[in-house]
């Protein structure tokens, strides 16, 4: 459950980050080589086990360091946990 929550949480973070900066998805895919259903698999949190490298691929196309995009899960997991 714990990577699951994971993924759920850096695929919204990523959402949040491109919807914040105003890039779609396809513009997304396009900076990055990264299939648009790969990246719409990412945002879903349903995209287990994608690479760091896809992570740092992504927050370099958001203009952000990929560090901003796991900031929060700490307290993200405690909160989930304790329901």
């Amino acid at each position: 459950m714990r990577k699951k929550l994971f993924y759920e949480f850096i695929g919204e973070k990523i959402r949040q980050k491109r919807e914040e900066k105003g890039v779609t998805i396809n513009e997304l895919s396009l900076k990055t080589g990264i299939r648009k259903i790969y990246l719409q698999k990412i945002e879903e949190g349903k995209a287990s086990r994608f690479s760091t490298t896809k992570l740092f691929m992504i927050a370099e196309a958001l203009e952000t360091h990929a560090s901003m995009l796991v900031i929060g899960w700490e307290e993200f997991e405690k909160l989930a946990c304790a329901e």
